[in-house]
């Protein structure tokens, strides 16, 4: 069972396995190029669609 203790008690451990800690690597010029890209067209998007529902009302 992975929640009783390694001492050989049979008391409960409820304390979580914490994760194994990483730096974050910095993003590349090509990552960072495709989301500006992204964000362009959410922009275009979401822009297009306000004006089509000002257009149309």
């Amino acid at each position: 069972m992975p929640y009783i203790n390694n001492d050989g008690d049979t008391r409960l451990n409820n304390f979580p396995t914490e994760p194994k800690m990483y730096v974050a690597q910095s993003t590349s010029t090509d990552l960072n190029r495709n989301y500006l890209t992204i964000g362009i067209v959410g922009l275009v998007l979401v822009v297009g669609s306000i004006l089509i529902a000002v257009a149309v009302s």
